[in-house]
């Protein structure tokens, strides 16, 4: 009955708002934190932003566990990032920490380990291999972190696939 009420006495302009956001998220997952940047973006105030977004999470438009299901299978599986770029990530957008986790137990751990070490044999392949062994591996580390894999998992990796210099 509030939103009937609430749709009843808004303007033209707010209705407008109200669409726009419908169809911002109708064409892509999105999570409450990017739906108040856009409508702030649009100038929406920020009291109606409020109400459009409990419409919208009402009505199932807005959905964070969702979200972060279909944020952590894009960014792990298509943009080859890690676990702790996605969380970080995520956090940065407010989601809530147990959608997070829950996100994240979706992907195996064998699926997890074939990306990242798809990941570090593309970049491996770029290095110039008249370049110390040693220099490559220390490069291939900094590089593994800014992706967002961790620590312990690299080091794991590298030691069983690019232990020693490739005869």
């Amino acid at each position: 009955m509030y939103f009937c009420n609430m749709v009843q006495n808004m303007s033209e302009e707010e209705m407008s708002l109200l669409s726009r956001a419908e169809r911002y998220c109708a064409n892509e997952e999105q999570c409450r934190t990017s739906v108040r940047k856009k409508l702030c973006d649009w100038g929406a105030p920020l009291d109606l932003s409020g109400k459009i977004i409990t419409r919208l999470v009402d009505q199932g438009f807005i959905d964070e566990r969702r979200y972060a299901r279909a944020y952590v299978s894009s960014k792990l599986r298509n943009q080859k990032w890690g676990r702790l770029k996605v969380i970080y990530q995520l956090r940065a957008k407010q989601v809530p920490p147990k959608f997070i986790t829950e996100a994240l137990s979706e992907i195996s751990d064998e699926e997890y380990h074939q990306i990242m070490l798809d990941v570090a044999n593309t970049k491996w392949q770029t290095y110039d291999p008249a370049e110390a062994h040693a220099k490559r591996r220390s490069k291939l580390i900094t590089f593994m972190a800014s992706r967002g894999y961790e620590s312990p998992e690299i080091q794991e990796m590298l030691n069983e696939h690019f232990a020693t210099e490739a005869e």
